[in-house]
């Protein structure tokens, strides 16, 4: 009789409760989790986790992955976790996000993640679209006030500009769509194309749209002469395979470079 294999353990998950829905910007919602559960999560800006939402198509559960905004353990109203959705598409996620309400239940598995900024680079640049726009300001925050940043975040419009948070001062640069639909663009790759890098020992962070990203890195890697220790790069989405996740969150099969995770 051939051996049984192993049985696969289900993963522990956290169930929280939506405290409050706020719209940060015409395309970008942030929902605050709340509950006792959430206590001891100890969870860190920037990381994932990987949320449970119903698929309004198939009726099951889909899972998506989300980055970690803010987490605070404790307080007045007790522990809370913010998650911010980019509202295009019409992804499970972003559809739940739409019309989500304060006492709902929120299933989520982590957080996840390992990544922080380096803290003995000379210099730093971010660059990605409104999915990455979250881990960016995470990050961000992470560095002193005397980092040397730049940013660079490709979105829809003007009215999708926000404040960068942190004691750093980044030279940040929004690139606009206007009009054109997200993953259709080649603005990152030209920004990112004409970077001239500073001198010293920098790091470079890049995610979003899993085709951009992928072209940006063979790029930065082929053409550039980057060391892929200064490399962090991960594919959020992907416009011709909707089932990852075309709302921002889900890694869609790009390998990461550099620092681990």
């Amino acid at each position: 009789m051939p051996p049984q294999a192993p049985v696969r353990r289900r993963v522990a998950s956290t169930v929280a409760t939506v405290a409050s829905v706020n719209q940060v910007t015409p395309r970008m919602t942030r929902i605050r989790l709340c509950g006792d559960s959430l206590a001891g999560l100890a969870a860190v800006p920037g990381q994932t986790i990987k949320i449970y939402v119903p698929d309004l198509v198939s009726g099951c559960p889909a899972s998506r992955d989300y980055t970690v905004r803010d987490y605070r353990g404790s307080g007045s109203s007790g522990p809370s976790l913010d998650i911010d959705f980019v509202l295009h598409g019409d992804g499970p996620a972003a559809n739940w996000a739409r019309h989500a309400q304060p006492g709902e239940p929120l299933e989520f598995v982590g957080p996840s993640g390992r990544y922080r900024p380096d803290p003995h680079a000379d210099w730093h640049v971010f660059a990605g679209d409104e999915t990455a726009l979250p881990a960016i300001q995470a990050y961000l925050e992470m560095l002193p006030a005397h980092a040397c940043v730049a940013v660079y975040v490709e979105i829809a419009d003007a009215t999708e500009e926000q404040p960068m948070p942190g004691a750093a001062t980044p030279v940040v640069r929004w690139l606009h769509r206007d009009g054109r639909e997200p993953g259709t663009s080649t603005l990152l790759d030209d920004a990112v194309r004409a970077v001239q890098w500073p001198p010293g020992h920098g790091h470079i962070w890049l995610a979003g749209h899993t085709p951009t990203v992928r072209r940006i890195r063979a790029h930065l890697l082929n053409e550039r002469g980057i060391d892929r220790r200064a490399l962090y790069v991960k594919g959020f989405w992907d416009r011709q395979h909707p089932v990852g996740n075309p709302t921002g969150g889900a890694p869609r099969g790009v390998k990461t470079v550099g620092g681990a995770r």
